[in-house]
């Protein structure tokens, strides 16, 4: 017996088949309460997210993940594939607050969504007296995203609060004897030592006998210093984007300016004045710790190293 098509089917005439893309950006106007766009025109695929709530972005994340999108941050120094499709991700989230959590210790718990000029009107003092910072647009994700130059052990950054490139939510922080937090994931507990193994490696050693830290990931902050645990929220400062989403960040408030940044591309060792050695040697771990933590490169590629003027840190 053969099927006779229906009316409305003679009317309306068969409908296209949607393509992958197009279901992913139809599938995120859905789960996503914040504002979705997209380019039906341009050969690359690419999509923007305004989260309205932080778990948009947890959700965007899962789309991702099951059709290769890459989350990549904007405004950002995540360098994304352009044979991939990309959601590019605002950071600005008009719901983004802090709060001060342990006010004996001074201790504020700060949205991903706040920006710098907020923070300064809470008397956060993180940064640089610079009177641009005082009153920039930047959020503290895109703040943290950016190369670090200074003390990263007086920084004030506690702990921190990332979404990782296999969905896991993680809460990273003091990594010691003395701190007693759990990791929560099976995934996180499986690459952390991984990560460690690196740091203790011939090429980190070398790396950090170097004038300027030449890796773009500072894995510096899992190495040995004198009487202080190491930090894993400090290997994510400055990694351009392309480690993690970061939604949260604990910051023990500082009287003083203690940290700095290179903001322009003209500052500190570009990485062609590095030795070729240790070059070689900072562009294999970059591309080892990417490859743990990011291995399907959900958050684009590795940035460059920036030359940062800071041997370990201290």
């Amino acid at each position: 017996m053969v099927t006779q098509p229906s009316r409305r089917a003679f009317l309306t005439g068969r409908r296209t088949p949607a393509t992958p893309w197009g279901q992913f950006c139809a599938r995120l106007s859905r789960v996503c309460t914040g504002q979705v766009r997209w380019d039906q025109e341009a050969q690359t695929s690419q999509a923007w997210l305004a989260p309205g709530r932080e778990i948009d972005v947890q959700h965007a994340h899962a789309l991702c993940g099951q059709l290769g999108v890459q989350l990549i941050m904007m405004d950002s120094d995540a360098c994304p594939d352009p044979q991939r499709p990309i959601l590019w991700v605002d950071s600005h989230a008009e719901w983004a607050h802090s709060e001060l959590e342990d006010p004996s210790a001074g201790l504020w718990r700060v949205d991903a969504g706040v920006t710098l000029a907020m923070l300064y009107q809470k008397g956060i003092g993180i940064f640089a007296e610079d009177p641009a910072l005082r009153t920039s647009n930047l959020t503290i994700a895109q703040w943290f995203a950016r190369p670090f130059i200074g003390n990263l052990l007086q920084s004030g950054i506690v702990q921190v609060e990332v979404l990782l490139a296999d969905g896991t939510l993680e809460r990273l922080g003091p990594f010691g004897t003395k701190d007693s937090a759990p990791l929560r994931s099976l995934s996180v507990q499986k690459n952390i030592p991984r990560l460690f193994e690196l740091a203790q490696s011939r090429d980190a050693a070398l790396c950090a006998q170097s004038h300027s830290w030449p890796l773009r990931y500072r894995l510096d902050a899992l190495m040995s210093q004198a009487g202080e645990s190491p930090n894993l929220a400090w290997l994510f400062a400055g990694h351009g984007g392309s480690l993690a989403w970061l939604q949260t960040v604990w910051i023990q408030r500082t009287d003083s300016a203690l940290l700095t940044q290179e903001i322009s591309g003209d500052q500190g060792l570009s990485d062609q004045s590095l030795g070729a050695e240790v070059s070689h040697a900072a562009g294999l771990l970059d591309q080892s710790i990417k490859q743990i933590l990011d291995p399907a490169g959900v958050f684009g590629k590795t940035p460059p190293p920036k030359g940062l003027e800071s041997p370990q840190l201290n």
